[in-house]
């Protein structure tokens, strides 16, 4: 990944890890939550005119990655 590509992600990841802790102080369930974030992902990336399939399978990867730790505490975005 370029180092441009690279600090956008930790920008991100500081913008996306405070909207987590600002869901829960709020009490915002985690479903609502976790569905908001994934209807502005998809939103974005169907405004980027990525294709379909590119997007489902970039979900499904991240289902996979998700699936794996379910043993363990969740960690914040790109924290892994």
């Amino acid at each position: 990944m370029s180092e441009n590509l690279d600090a956008e992600f930790e920008n991100a990841d500081i913008v996306l890890a405070d909207a987590l802790v600002a869901f829960q102080d709020k009490g915002v369930s985690q479903y609502v939550y976790g569905m908001a974030l994934l209807e502005i992902g998809v939103a974005a990336l169907v405004k980027l005119e990525e294709a379909d399939d590119a997007i489902l399978d970039v979900v499904r990867e991240f289902i996979e990655k998700a699936r794996g730790f379910q043993d363990n505490a969740f960690p914040l975005p790109r924290q892994q």
